[in-house]
């Protein structure tokens, strides 16, 4: 397995709509809702982490997210191979500011379809509108702290590795999350730590599991389960998401590996 070379970073410490470490009982409702108190805050290091895609249970080709950080700028590129209707890419781009990361653009595209995008426009507080391709006129207003659905995974993993105490067992971390054309909040149930196998690949590790609890006004909507690897600086080890349609979808981590020397985010 390639690993990413290692280098110090420091700690930051960075604004919270959490109640999560006010509430020592691990219990409540952790999120966008609470009070605003500083929180460490830790980036992963950059590297290019690959993955067994599987759709139904069947393998495909090696999917791949490319995580890319310089300075106060971020890129994440996913792009994950699908039978006869094409690739699904993802990328999201932004800065970290301080509610963690903060995304500025956010767009897919699925197979030969035409790419849909959302735009947050932010302000210095971190609230603003957002702006979709798809949907012209529905402009909601973004919160604090607001995510797409793959930068809420290294939000995560940022947020544990500044402190990995957080969201002991039992409790739910709520995060207002983008896709291609809605804002809506997302409540993640937390297993807290534990030593398992929950990640084939990896063997018996520390991981981190957080599923997307059910959303009481479209019970149809995808539902999401996230393995996040100690291992890792707690990026994810894996990932599964039950489709409206039925269908599942599933990333299992297969390695790691350092950036090209000349990559860098793009602007």
């Amino acid at each position: 397995m390639t690993r990413a070379p290692k280098k110090k970073v420091e700690k930051k410490s960075v604004s919270s709509n959490s109640q999560a470490e006010a509430n020592s009982s691990g219990n409540g409702n952790l999120g966008a809702n609470g009070d605003q108190t500083g929180v460490a805050f830790k980036l992963p290091e950059s590297g290019i982490i690959y993955y067994d895609t599987y759709v139904d249970g069947q393998q495909y080709q090696t999917g791949e997210i490319d995580w890319i950080v310089e300075g106060n700028s971020y890129r994440l590129y996913i792009n994950i191979p699908y039978a006869f209707v094409g690739p699904f890419v993802f990328e999201s781009r932004g800065s970290v500011d301080s509610y963690g990361i903060a995304p500025s653009i956010y767009w897919t595209q699925r197979g030969t379809k035409a790419p849909r995008y959302s735009r947050f426009d932010r302000n210095e507080n971190g609230e603003g509108q957002m702006f979709f391709s798809e949907k012209p006129e529905h402009t909601p207003a973004i919160l604090p702290g607001t995510q797409d659905r793959f930068s809420l995974m290294f939000q995560l993993a940022s947020l544990l590795n500044g402190d990995s105490k957080m969201d002991e067992a039992g409790s739910i971390r709520s995060i207002p999350v983008v896709d291609y054309n809605t804002l809506e909040m997302w409540n993640f149930k937390s297993y807290g730590e534990s030593l398992s196998d929950d990640i084939p690949s990896m063997g018996k590790t520390i991981n981190r599991h957080y599923a997307l609890m059910q959303r009481e006004n479209d019970p149809y909507k995808r539902q999401v389960d996230i393995w996040l690897a100690k291992d890792l600086e707690w990026l994810p080890g894996r990932i599964r998401s039950l489709e409206s349609n039925g269908r599942v979808l599933e990333l299992v981590f297969k390695q790691k590996s350092p950036l090209p020397s000349t990559t860098k985010p793009k602007n």
